[in-house]
């Protein structure tokens, strides 16, 4: 994180310190005769050694002194009492559980604020609910806030507090001013969807006039993806264009696509900078547009993902471009087709158990050097080919325009996932029954005893590998 800030500390903090440096302890501790003590106070009681792990004896407030974590797990509070005050450097406020206080908080030195539980603090209309003091630097990260006050966030002298925003809800209301009277103010990995227009950063988040402080301000987490432009975030993530094809879930980081629709050739379908993501292909999928990745991205799923640019003569876009990332294409089929169809020159490419088809009116694929890479699968055209530096050749030395890579065909594995499960011996059985057909790549992987038929007998093989009685070899 940048040094947004000059430290300021008041003479009074200057005391406390040269005190705790001539006892002999760290600044924000003291030594009392029971134990520690810490330059922290909850409903106006000092933290010590005694108390940490209730400090108000009601479950709900506790303190790690080794990590300076305060815990926050419930219902406490009354509107115009302070309930924290703290002097502590780097303190984190962990929100454990949904909680509701009633008061206020004075912030000291650097605080963040985080956790898994919903925090809604509350005071009154003549008190601001957060106020930072001194060079106090204030991150809210992956956290959920319902804050209320004259001011839900407030710098006690404007110009010397700041406040970093990083993947978190928040709703801040305020009778004057929702975040006001700050240095600055910076956010990341969120969108503003209140007040609809509106400006942020020096002083605090204002109206569309750039004047006027917020009094009402939304906030909710989004992510480094873009599907057809429209940037994800937590609104929209559950179906991004309301077509039902494209949801994302950001705890597994997971992108799926479940269908197909008729989108502009030419246009960014995808972009992203999210890192780990998952591009997760449930059903079949033919989705005309091209792919822009900045970070280490698999593609994935048991559906076919058709998608690119085209391979006209005119066409100077790449379907799936990973720039200085890797991609792993793994245990799917995937077809793609552009001016390059797949990579650039500075990204890596790992193909795991995958048919893969990729086109382009330059060359079918682009990578770093030494960094294309088949597992469990054959590159079955061009033949004969090389792997160059940078791209695959065909046998007369050329970039290949078209190259087709196969995954191995495993006797049992009748569907091509790369697994031998109750799938497929389903599918054998409802192929004896004469329920189902197979097409004639799984006709050869379910004939396991190589006489041409598809019988009970394959069916006994697939099950007696499943059960590791027997394993297929």
């Amino acid at each position: 994180m940048k040094d947004l800030i000059k430290r300021i500390v008041s003479a009074s903090a200057v005391l406390f310190v040269s005190a705790a440096v001539l006892s002999g302890f760290p600044a924000g501790t003291l030594k009392a005769s029971a134990g520690e003590v810490y330059d922290i106070y909850v409903g106006k009681e000092r933290v010590e050694t005694s108390n940490c792990k209730d400090i108000l004896g009601n479950g709900v407030f506790s303190y790690e002194p080794e990590t300076s974590t305060l815990t926050i797990d419930g219902n406490y509070g009354y509107e115009s009492a302070e309930l924290i005050s703290s002097n502590i450097e780097d303190l984190t406020v962990n929100v454990i559980g949904d909680s509701e206080l009633k008061g206020y908080f004075y912030f000291y030195k650097d605080t963040t604020i985080t956790g898994t539980g919903k925090l809604s603090l509350s005071t009154s209309d003549s008190l601001n609910a957060i106020t930072l003091y001194g060079g106090t630097l204030l991150t809210i990260m992956d956290a959920d806030l319902d804050i209320s006050g004259c001011n839900a966030i407030s710098g006690s002298i404007r110009g010397t507090q700041d406040i970093y925003i990083s993947g978190s809800y928040i709703n801040a209301h305020g009778k004057e001013a929702a975040i006001c009277d700050l240095n600055t103010v910076s956010i990341f990995r969120c969108d503003i969807t209140k007040p609809a227009y509106c400006f942020w950063g020096e002083g605090g988040i204002y109206e569309a006039d750039m004047t006027t402080y917020a009094k009402d301000v939304r906030m909710i987490p989004s992510y480094d993806l873009w599907i057809d432009e429209n940037k994800v975030n937590a609104d929209n993530c559950h179906d991004i264009l309301d077509n039902g094809i494209f949801s994302y879930d950001p705890v597994q980081k997971m992108l799926t696509i479940s269908g197909s629709f008729d989108h502009p050739m030419d246009q960014e379908l995808i972009y992203s900078s999210e890192k780990g993501l998952i591009i997760n292909v449930t059903e079949n999928s033919e989705i005309p547009g091209y792919t822009v990745l900045h970070e280490d991205t698999v593609i994935t799923g048991k559906g076919v993902f058709i998608t690119g640019t085209g391979t006209s003569s005119g066409n100077s876009i790449t379907a799936i471009a990973n720039h200085n990332c890797k991609l792993t294409i793994d245990n799917t089929r995937l077809m793609a087709l552009g001016h390059v169809g797949i990579g650039t020159t500075t990204g890596s490419i790992d193909i795991y158990n995958s048919d893969v088809l990729a086109a382009g009116s330059e060359q079918a694929f682009a990578f770093a050097p030494d960094s294309f890479n088949i597992y469990d699968g054959n590159l079955s055209f061009p033949s004969p080919y090389t792997v160059g530096n940078n791209t695959i050749y065909d046998g007369g030395s050329k970039a290949a325009k078209m190259v087709a890579i196969e995954r191995l065909r495993v006797k049992g594995d009748i569907n091509g996932d790369g697994i031998i499960n109750v799938t497929d011996l389903s599918l054998a059985a409802a192929y004896v029954k004469g329920k189902k057909t197979l097409n004639e790549d799984q006709e050869s992987r379910a004939d396991i005893s190589g006489d041409g038929k598809i019988t009970i007998t394959d069916i006994s093989i697939i099950a007696a590998h499943i059960k590791g009685k027997k394993a297929i070899v």
